[in-house]
């Protein structure tokens, strides 16, 4: 199906004029191994919610407890260095979803666009747009990058996600979008839009 033809006048009426639609993609966050570990501040703001004595506690028990090595059976054997506890099974068997640190582009558009559904992705004469697609024929901009910022983006399929596309962002960051289960069609229109 080429939503290309279908909604370039709708996507015409978000964008004005002057903008041309290249292409237009069904767009989902790939399955995979998640972002990077989050920051302390981030941390500390989950833990804010806590009283200030409870979080002074559970730091101070997480600390007496490394220092003691007094463990209980269960915590030595779960973190013994089994052969299934060295291997990220998402990374092996669907691949990294988001690089980069917290804060760059591939992280903010994956959080931005994670747990919606009807979304699109749509790659202009000027930058590569996430739209939720609301009604029949109305959009709203869900997160927006530059071309400029985008290096490059190949079709890296993978089981049941044979339309993948990672997308590399100029500050090292990339993201893998997936635009089909068992059909490339999608994936090839995506990656010959964001060809330079």
């Amino acid at each position: 199906m080429d939503y290309t033809k279908i909604y370039r006048a709708d996507l015409a009426k978000l964008f004005g004029p002057g903008e041309d639609v290249f292409a237009v993609v069904p767009y989902r966050l790939a399955i995979g191994a998640e972002p990077p570990p989050r920051t302390s501040e981030e941390v500390e703001r989950g833990l804010r919610p806590l009283p200030r004595g409870l979080r002074r506690r559970v730091a101070d028990l997480s600390t007496r407890e490394r220092q003691r090595g007094n463990r209980t059976l269960l915590h030595r054997i779960l973190d013994f260095d089994w052969p299934w506890n060295r291997v990220d099974v998402d990374e092996k068997i669907s691949g990294t979803a988001v690089t980069g640190a917290a804060g760059s582009v591939g992280v903010r558009i994956a959080d931005a666009t994670r747990d919606r559904i009807r979304q699109f992705g749509v790659v202009t004469e000027r930058r590569f747009v996430v739209v939720h697609q609301q009604a029949a024929a109305k959009f709203e901009l869900v997160t927006e990058v530059p071309r400029a910022d985008m290096v490059s983006a190949v079709r890296r399929g993978r089981l049941f996600q044979r339309g993948r596309v990672v997308i590399a962002f100029a500050d090292g960051s990339s993201i893998a979008v997936n635009t089909g289960i068992l059909l490339t069609g999608q994936a090839r229109r995506l990656v010959t839009a964001l060809s330079p």
